[in-house]
């Protein structure tokens, strides 16, 4: 074997064979420096026999790692300009002279530039990628954002109806207790008062009248603020429970005063409500009170309520 042979051998290491992701730009700038490669002699800078070098002598020769020159030769990655300049040098000094190698510095630097802004196959994929999954995050970020204002939104009505829902109560346990002691005093006085003179019939519904229109005024007020405030469930609500704790004459009171507030929505929708879920008794009572009251149409719609 000749030492041309032994030469080819030795400098196995520096053929490196690209892998098909390494663009054009990066080939060219690795197989300079291959080429430059071929003139490093380690042994003949320190003044001994001159030989080729192992690829890891190489390394040590330029200041660089055994791998990270391998990834040079192979195009894999692409060295600062300091360390090509190194390189180059090493080669230069190695080689006798410039003028013995196949390229000039400025020459090389200028091919490192080309390699460096040029841009494989994959990594434009993997930055269109990124800037894919950048826009949904943000996208996602932004939708997380509406969710979190929709829940906190979400919550303060909740608690602002959960506040008016307390307060209705609080309102039909007041009547309540109101028409009880209202009732206790009724019975009281019945109980020690003379015997009443008989008055005309006119005389007596006046003043019922005049009772129940009060109290069926005054909630007739409040659901109708309610209602015209945007809270018709809960102006429903109250209606629903007030009529519980009235009598037939002030139920039948309420629906007339709903009436005269323009609160026909209500009354349409209590009436159905009422029929429905009541007992027969107390609809038949409630729509004999509507067609005294001169409201023959509600007692009609309530009994059709009732049996359907």
């Amino acid at each position: 074997m000749g030492r041309g042979e032994d030469t080819t051998a030795a400098h196995r290491w520096i053929n490196k064979e690209f892998s098909s992701d390494v663009p054009p730009a990066k080939r060219a700038f690795a197989a300079a420096l291959q080429e430059l490669c071929r003139h490093l002699a380690p042994a003949k800078s320190s003044g001994q026999p001159a030989k080729a070098p192992t690829q890891a002598e190489a390394a040590r020769h330029v200041n660089c790692s055994e791998s990270s020159l391998s990834r040079f030769l192979s195009g894999q990655y692409v060295p600062r300009p300091e360390s090509v300049e190194h390189i180059y040098k090493k080669a230069c000094t190695d080689a006798g002279g410039e003028d013995r190698l196949s390229i000039s510095l400025d020459e090389l630097l200028e091919l490192r530039e080309r390699a460096e802004a040029e841009r494989c196959h994959s990594c434009v994929e993997l930055k269109t990628d990124m800037e894919s999954l950048n826009k949904q995050l943000q996208e996602a970020q932004a939708d997380r954002a509406g969710l979190q204002e929709a829940v906190a939104a979400g919550a303060a009505e909740v608690e602002a109806l959960r506040r008016e829902v307390a307060e209705l109560r609080a309102a039909v346990a007041k009547l309540t207790a109101a028409k009880a002691g209202l009732q206790a005093r009724l019975v009281a006085r019945a109980a020690s008062a003379p015997l009443p003179v008989p008055r005309r019939r006119g005389d007596r519904q006046r003043s019922n009248e005049k009772r129940d229109v009060a109290a069926a005024r005054q909630v007739a007020r409040r659901a109708g603020e309610l209602h015209n405030g945007g809270s018709q469930a809960t102006a429903l609500t109250l209606l629903r429970h007030t009529t519980d704790v009235l009598s037939p004459m002030e139920v039948a009171s309420l629906f007339r005063q709903l009436r005269e507030h323009q609160q026909d929505k209500l009354a349409d929708n209590l009436l159905y409500i009422y029929g429905r879920d009541r007992q027969d008794h107390d609809v038949l009572r409630v729509a004999l009170e509507l067609h005294e009251q001169g409201a023959p149409k509600d007692a009609g719609t309530l009994l059709q309520a009732a049996v359907e």
